[in-house]
């Protein structure tokens, strides 16, 4: 026969166990900001390289200059070089007007900023001139990353990157 006492357990032994698993998930949150917010930046760092390497095909493939720039929270306006922004054009240019404009915009809490503004890529496969963006997290939870484009018009990532203002 069972007695009374063995129907479960007690608030005291309840409330133990409640306090193990919050010191658990406290101990545990700093390290899932820093994994959310890493894959944040490597998001917006691959979005970007695909960017660029897209614009670059389109401008050869189509014979017309290739601009990528920075925009405004609008995105309808490019941005001048070392300005934050959130978002990205892309577009091919006819005569100076652009065609085919698209708007991309980066992951919440990125931002990123160009050596230089607008990126032009030439139908020869040249860039007008070498540029870096750097992508930055704005709470300063992970590194910057960085992606370099040559003279040629190749991109690469760097991971020596400083976010500054």
């Amino acid at each position: 026969m069972r007695s009374s006492h063995d129907r479960g357990v007690t608030l005291l032994e309840l409330l133990v166990g409640l306090g193990i698993v919050a010191l658990l998930a406290g101990m545990a949150a700093p390290g899932f900001l820093a994994s959310l917010r890493a894959a944040a930046v490597r998001t917006a760092a691959y979005d970007l390289m695909a960017g660029l390497q897209q614009v670059r095909a389109h401008s050869i493939l189509e014979s017309r200059p290739g601009v990528f720039c920075l925009a405004d929270g609008s995105g309808s306006a490019c941005l001048a070089e070392g300005a934050p922004a959130h978002d990205w054009l892309t577009f091919l240019e006819d005569g100076g007007r652009p065609v085919g404009l698209r708007r991309h915009s980066l992951p919440a809490g990125v931002v990123v900023r160009a050596s230089r503004a607008p990126l032009r890529f030439w139908p020869a496969a040249l860039a007008a001139s070498p540029a870096t963006l750097t992508i930055c997290d704005e709470r300063g939870v992970t590194p910057a990353r960085a992606i370099v484009i040559s003279q040629t018009g190749r991109a690469r990532f760097s991971e020596s990157a400083r976010c500054g203002a």
